[in-house]
């Protein structure tokens, strides 16, 4: 009897001279579960062995069917599982709730890239299992190539005791891997200690971005989330942030292209039924996405740090421009982002001042980001009304690197990661 087909699977972990392969030497090695530390004072503890063979046992089962199906989507071809060549899994980073792993799945010489996001904690689990849901929802609600594609979820168990007497559950599901997308994160200049924004091309090197494509950046970024939100129920993709690589961008000859990578929630920041109005909500967002845009942690790990200027311009730019695409696929009446835009150039700063601290005033206290936010926020405030008031024209809704991106296809406070 011929024995089944079984791809080769290999796994790898980042080192300083890039991926390295994983041996037996590193099997009893902890996975950082937190922020900081590799073992929690309290909780569960993973080895790196027991994590990748985790995700082997998930994709493996039933004879990689679940795997080859996923495949065949993102290809758009029937396969089977003795097209696959070989897969490749690979450690890519550790957050506070996720720790995601690239799979590459070689058909042939064609290489189809997932994610399998992969979650221990509680918390983390409740926000995976939270986020798939909303992810699927989503695309399909809405026909844009922003956010990952979903296949599947699956569970794998671990014991921590040594003895066989304590199982721990991973949980995980697949998704779309962006590939050639990268972080990017704000980084103190060592020459005169300015802010920049720096690319994380773990490929051709990290490397600052210019004025011109941060804008670009910023813009897009607020132009997804903007066509995300929902007008009518208030919802919106929330909490996101960029410390945690959210949002990634692909830095190709003459533009850029960002993706989201994560929706960890969809809900209203006011409830429909509380009365207010629509030009109310959607002001209370823009509120939000301007505060929200400017922060990041230093070089994505450090402190809480806050962007400059320019990024208030750049998200307007985006936040109009969703909006225009709304109008234009006839998702809102023709009209209303000129309506809008007047209501909003006609309040003072003080009105947007009551606004914004009203807005601050709600969130959890507690959060790193609040202190960061009300040392800036009367800064923040004064440009944002002045970016408001010099809004002139058609042109202002205009932006060249947005347009690009679409024909290629709550409170403020620390997001997970």
């Amino acid at each position: 009897m011929t024995k089944a087909h079984q791809p080769k699977v290999k796994y790898l972990v980042p080192s300083p001279h890039g991926y390295a392969r994983f041996d037996d030497c590193m099997c009893q090695a902890p996975v950082r579960l937190t922020r900081c530390e590799a073992v929690p004072a309290h909780g569960p503890i993973l080895s790196y062995g027991q994590y990748f063979q985790g995700i082997t046992d998930v994709i493996s089962r039933d004879d990689y069917r679940l795997l080859v199906n996923a495949t065949a989507r993102q290809l758009a071809r029937d396969i089977s599982v003795a097209d696959i060549k070989e897969i490749l899994i690979y450690a890519e980073k550790h957050g506070s709730d996720y720790h995601p792993a690239r799979i590459e799945v070689m058909v042939g010489e064609v290489c189809a890239p997932f994610v399998m996001n992969v979650a221990v904690t509680e918390r983390g689990k409740a926000w995976l299992c939270r986020e798939f849901e909303v992810l699927q929802h989503l695309n399909r609600k809405h026909d844009f190539p922003f956010l990952p594609q979903t296949y599947f979820q699956g569970e794998a168990s671990y014991n921590i005791g040594g003895g066989g007497e304590t199982d721990i559950a991973m949980l995980m599901f697949l998704a779309d891997w962006f590939q050639g997308y990268h972080e990017f994160h704000l980084s103190n200049n060592k020459e005169d200690g300015s802010l920049r924004l720096v690319l994380w091309d773990v490929e051709k090197g990290h490397r600052r971005l210019f004025l011109p494509q941060v804008r670009q950046i910023y813009s897009q970024a607020a132009m997804i989330l903007t066509l995300y939100y929902d007008l009518e129920t208030f919802e919106q993709i929330f909490p996101w942030h960029h410390a945690a690589g959210d949002f990634v961008v692909k830095a190709q000859e003459g533009s850029l292209d960002v993706r989201l990578v994560t929706a960890r929630q969809y809900a209203p920041m006011l409830e429909p039924s509380e009365g207010e109005a629509v030009h109310e909500a959607l002001l209370f967002f823009l509120l939000n996405l301007s505060v929200r845009m400017r922060l990041d942690r230093l070089d994505g790990v450090g402190a809480v740090t806050w962007a400059d200027d320019e990024c208030v311009d750049a998200t307007l730019e985006g936040f109009w421009e969703g909006l225009r695409i709304k109008e234009r696929q006839g998702v809102i009446e023709m009209g209303f982002v000129d309506g809008f835009a007047q209501h909003v150039r006609s309040l003072a700063k003080e009105d947007l001042s009551d606004r914004f601290h009203a807005l601050i005033d709600a969130c959890d206290q507690s959060a790193p980001d609040i202190p960061m936010i009300r040392r800036h926020l009367e800064r923040h405030t004064s440009k944002f009304h002045a970016a408001l008031q010099a809004m002139r024209g058609s042109s202002f809704f205009y932006h060249k690197g947005i347009k690009a991106s679409m024909q290629s296809s709550f409170f403020v406070g620390e997001g997970s990661d």
